[in-house]
């Protein structure tokens, strides 16, 4: 008889949609390829709440609606049984301490889980993209300083190529011109001694085939469904 798995994980989603669609198709591939999954049983118990927060990528002038609209979210995932809670998005982080606050279930933090995995790959120098507000906030540099790990940021040009890709995947457009642009930004990371670049925004590793740089760069996307997988299975 197989074991009744009572774990539940809330996903706070749809900032934005895409991201949130691309994390769950990481989890199912993950559930596929680590724990063998193949039935619909046997697949993980998810509860998503896809929420039209007004951003704050490139500022903080809708912070407030968008944090009153992200609590009840939390709240709504705890009444509903969520035994862990996870935000699939990286900027949302620089609220997690207030939801936190306002909710008695554990979230997995992707900013933890990225960071983990940059020291799991040994890396001394990891180079940072992101929303502007998520880079400026310093959110990763305090939790790889654990770790010993240099942080390699965007300069303002740079922030600003960023926000740009972040708001055309939401968009659904396809810029060659500025994902040249965005490659030539990767690259100009390792010129100036990278070993790895983390995409610390849930839309950037969307917008162009990021494999293609090998172990060279860290999709934040797939790190958070790889913990929520792993949480979930865990016995």
């Amino acid at each position: 008889m197989k074991k009744i798995n009572n774990k539940k994980v809330g996903i706070i989603g749809g900032v934005g949609p895409q991201s949130t669609n691309f994390i769950y198709k990481k989890i199912i591939e993950f559930s596929q390829a680590k724990y063998g999954a193949k039935n619909n049983d046997d697949f993980p118990y998810l509860i998503f709440e896809s929420l039209p927060i007004p951003d704050f990528i490139g500022n903080k002038k809708n912070i407030e609606k968008a944090k009153v609209m992200l609590i009840k979210s939390a709240k709504t995932l705890e009444v509903a049984g969520a035994t862990k809670l996870a935000i699939a998005s990286n900027t949302v982080h620089i609220l997690l301490e207030e939801l936190e606050n306002h909710t008695k279930v554990d979230f997995i933090s992707v900013i933890k889980e990225v960071s983990k995995n940059v020291s799991k790959k040994k890396i001394k120098t990891v180079g940072l993209l992101g929303s502007p507000v998520l880079v400026k906030s310093g959110l990763y540099e305090k939790e790889l300083k654990n770790y010993g790990v240099k942080v390699i940021l965007p300069n303002s040009k740079q922030l600003e190529i960023s926000e740009s890709i972040i708001r055309e995947v939401l968009a659904g457009v396809n810029n060659l011109f500025l994902k040249k642009e965005y490659i030539a930004l990767l690259h100009s990371m390792y010129d100036y001694g990278a070993e790895n670049i983390i995409l610390g925004c849930t839309e950037l590793p969307q917008a162009i085939n990021y494999e293609a740089l090998g172990e060279k760069a860290i999709d934040s996307d797939e790190v958070l469904a790889e913990a929520i997988v792993d949480y979930y299975y865990a016995k």
